[in-house]
């Protein structure tokens, strides 16, 4: 009678556990175990964090990411004095059980917004979301979308994580104590941030999709002046006209920068003209387009062209697609954003900071095989092992760079000379200048012997 009553009371405590902790990911992040302590002691019991402590958000960011998180804290790649023997006493079941608890919750949005230094919250939204072409700073947004929403388990969510979290691991992967997905990207995209620079994004960040909304929209901050280089600085972003002109300059630049979403008639890969001509066709030395508005009407392989016939070849091969028209909306919106963008250029001025800088070909020539092997080491990480680029729901996030969604054999870019000044000029994207002038050449070699459209 007793071993009756006895199978019975373990009978009502395991259905009462059960419905305490429905999983065992429930149970291990609610109550922990012998081992840990729960995680929701510093994670929150639905993943929302503690927002005053170095403590991340987990919620939004996905079954992948955490299991590897956790996979990276047991084995050492990741070290943290809390993470790594909490993960070490999970086995890999319990991992995958409390990675699928937490995925299983959405982000909150931040309900209030501190009181705060507007110019921080300007500066951190121009680094977040558009880089700085003066310190080479990448931005966060190419990755981890401009709402912050994240691109799977290479990119996380990051909007609204707790900011000092976020000032920690900015710090961490600056240092080179955290490398994160592939070959270090962060780490190298860390590397130039100061101290000031990692304050300003980590509080865009913790506040980035708050509800709600800013009071004060940060694009109407006016941000301190970068001080200007010897190459044109053009007008700020934030400077376009609220006009009839300034509406064709935003189309313009939504056009430049996400050519296949609004110029999709007239584009037959997956490039945008952002990709050839970094930040928006603003920076210098990097095909800048601002340098590109007064030299022309000039003369161009025995005829005399215009900016307007320059943009509608380049719709043809480096796009692989047709022409748009003379007078038609495409053509007419690119070329008010690539005006407004000179204003103040010199008319027939060779600009400092034009073109991508020429480099010499190395006097033992270029070579294809040592730049596969470059390709390998320093570029798949974000154009893929076949060249094929990334893809995140749809969109590009890096793009191809052979194939037949690449540009094709009479584009620029598909001449050696022009491909290894490009290269030398902004690759590796996140630390951009470090490739040798012979390292170029050999990864232009090697590009130029990948298939690609005619």
């Amino acid at each position: 009678m007793r071993r009756v009553l006895g199978l019975l009371f373990l009978g009502v405590a395991t259905a009462h556990a059960a419905m305490r902790f429905p999983t065992l990911g429930a149970q291990l992040a609610l109550n922990g175990h012998s081992s840990i302590r729960a995680c929701a002691d510093c994670h929150g019991s639905q993943g929302q964090g503690l927002p005053h402590f170095a403590y991340p958000k987990l919620a939004g960011l996905g079954f992948s990411y955490l299991f590897g998180a956790l996979q990276s804290f047991a084995d050492g790649r990741r070290l943290n004095g809390i993470m790594t023997p909490v993960a070490r006493a999970l086995t890999v079941q319990e991992m995958r059980a409390v990675a699928a608890y937490y995925a299983s919750f959405r982000p909150r949005p931040p309900r209030a917004v501190p009181s705060v230094d507007r110019f921080r919250l300007a500066r951190g939204r121009r680094y977040y979301q558009h880089g700085d072409m003066n310190d080479r700073l990448m931005a966060c947004a190419r990755c981890h979308g401009r709402r912050g929403h994240g691109m799977g388990a290479r990119f996380p969510w990051v909007a609204g994580q707790t900011e000092a979290y976020v000032k920690e691991q900015l710090r961490s992967f600056r240092a080179g104590a955290r490398r994160g997905p592939g070959l270090g990207l962060m780490r190298d995209a860390a590397r130039p941030l100061d101290a000031r620079q990692i304050d300003d994004i980590a509080l865009y960040v913790s506040v980035l999709g708050v509800r709600p909304p800013l009071s004060i929209p940060v694009e109407s901050v006016t941000v301190p002046p970068i001080v200007p280089r010897r190459s044109f600085v053009p007008p700020r972003r934030n400077a376009i006209p609220r006009s009839v002109f300034g509406a064709a300059v935003r189309r313009g630049r939504a056009i430049f920068d996400h050519t296949a979403r609004y110029a999709q008639p007239y584009v037959g890969n997956a490039l945008s003209c952002s990709d050839c001509h970094l930040g928006e066709g603003r920076e210098a030395e990097a095909g800048p387009m601002w340098a590109a508005a007064g030299l022309f009407p000039r003369s161009y392989q025995g005829h005399v062209t215009t900016l307007a016939a320059r943009i509608q070849a380049a719709f043809i091969h480096s796009e692989n697609g047709r022409a748009p028209p003379l007078n038609g909306p495409v053509l007419t919106d690119l070329l008010a954003y690539v005006h407004w963008m000179s204003r103040g250029e010199v008319i027939g001025a060779h600009a400092p900071g034009r073109g991508y800088p020429p480099i010499a070909e190395p006097k033992h020539g270029a070579d294809a095989a040592r730049g596969a092997s470059l390709y390998v080491q320093r570029c798949a990480v974000c154009h893929g092992a076949r060249g094929e680029g990334a893809r995140y729901h749809g969109r590009v996030v890096f793009p191809p760079v052979w194939g037949s969604l690449s540009f094709g054999r009479r584009a620029s870019l598909a001449r050696t000379s022009v491909m290894a000044a490009f290269l030398k000029s902004t690759m590796p994207y996140t630390d951009p200048g470090t490739l040798t002038s012979g390292a170029a050449y050999d990864l232009a070699a090697f590009l130029e012997g990948r298939p690609r459209p005619p």
